[in-house]
């Protein structure tokens, strides 16, 4: 499923940001505390602290301060959880699924997230709700999976809060419904969610659930952007390198950003080349967005690992070779404007151009050159 700005997977399925972090970092814990006294922790762990025995099990789990044993992280993390300490029921219910420091069992790892959602643990009741989505260690449930989320979602839980708006946007458990996705993924991106950010800057983008609005669409990516996230900085270079509208388009600063991201990202993506190739042609830099570009294509028939039907294969790959034909012409792309969809209302509650300076553009009085505007949009393919 590809559904971003740069066609990427949009890691909002599962735990969102959640699941890209190490185990032990899904459960809440501070350990990067350069005071640590790990003398001082076992003490209070063994005088029957709940909240010691938590930390103790999770940095045992990571190797935080302390050397990595899984089985004495389950041991704290059941002392803790016996004391109904909620991170602790929740990590237990990881464990257990994921089989770490414990045997495998779903359906233990499914009554321990039972425990802790009950109680009202945000993460917890997210969990459970892939329980029952899945089947994980009870019967699936689409309806229940549903009722859990949106608990957790409500209470200000950003992972729930995108992933809920992921399935109101796609109609996914639930009746289809834009513009209340776009309300929850404004909730998210307020909360401080990242992709939730970028997903709303997308929707101003394209219009859907909210009128199109490149100015908030701006706003909302460099906001995402000054977290040094390289997905973040991707989107917002292509934002500024490709933007229907011609006044967005700011060529140096999107080679910065585009850059930025190439530098950051751990493992070289096809599509973050292909931004930066956008963003050097945007800057009358064509030699460099030929070669990058050449690059891109040869990256692309390489990966292996992205899942792509051969419709959708075909499309990309014609798509970048469109733009390396417009390079070598000695044009910049330009994405088409999109078709946003009709009677959406605007969100009352984004107040992001009253906290972002995004000022009004005037039309360029430069000529365009024949064909700056004809290229393709990178609208989502679902």
């Amino acid at each position: 499923m590809i559904y971003s700005m740069k066609q990427r997977c949009l890691w909002i399925a599962a735990l969102l940001a959640l699941a890209a972090l190490p185990l032990q970092a899904q459960f809440g814990a501070d350990t990067q505390d350069d005071k640590f006294d790990a003398s001082a922790l076992q003490q209070l762990a063994e005088r029957g602290n709940a909240d010691a025995q938590f930390e103790l099990g999770v940095r045992y789990l990571g190797g935080e301060g302390l050397t990595k044993d899984e089985k004495k992280a389950s041991e704290w993390l059941q002392k803790s959880a016996d004391q109904h300490n909620l991170a602790a029921m929740n990590a237990l219910g990881t464990l257990h699924e994921e089989g770490v420091g414990l045997a495998k069992d779903e359906k233990k790892a499914f009554e321990w997230y039972e425990k802790a959602a009950k109680y009202g643990f945000p993460l917890a009741q997210q969990n459970l709700a892939e329980c029952y989505e899945s089947g994980k260690g009870v019967e699936k449930n689409p309806a229940e999976a549903m009722k859990w989320l949106e608990r957790a979602a409500h209470q200000e839980f950003a992972p729930s809060q995108a992933l809920y708006a992921w399935k109101l946007e796609k109609g996914s458990g639930v009746d289809k419904n834009t513009p209340e996705a776009a309300k929850w993924y404004l909730k998210a991106a307020q909360n401080g969610l990242i992709r939730a950010m970028t997903h709303l800057a997308y929707m101003y983008y394209t219009g859907t659930g909210v009128p199109l609005d490149y100015r908030r669409a701006e706003a909302w990516y460099r906001r995402a952007a000054r977290s040094e996230d390289p997905w973040a900085r991707n989107d917002l270079a292509w934002f500024l390198s490709v933007c229907p509208d011609e006044t967005f388009h700011d060529g140096p600063t999107a080679v910065e950003f585009a850059r930025s991201a190439v530098d950051k990202m751990q493992k070289q993506d096809y599509q973050v080349v292909d931004t930066l190739a956008a963003a050097l042609a945007r800057d009358g830099k064509f030699g460099e967005a030929v070669q990058l570009q050449t690059k891109a294509l040869v990256m692309f028939s390489e990966d292996k690992e992205k899942e792509y039907t051969d419709e959708d294969r075909s499309k990309l790959e014609k798509e970048l070779g469109e733009r390396l034909t417009k390079y070598k012409e000695q044009r910049a792309w330009t994405e088409k404007h999109p078709k946003p969809e009709t009677g959406a209302k605007p969100l009352v509650e984004d107040r992001i151009l009253q906290e972002e300076i995004i000022p009004r553009r005037k039309p360029k009085t430069t000529p365009k050159r024949e064909g700056d505007d004809e290229g393709g949009s990178r609208k989502p393919v679902v």
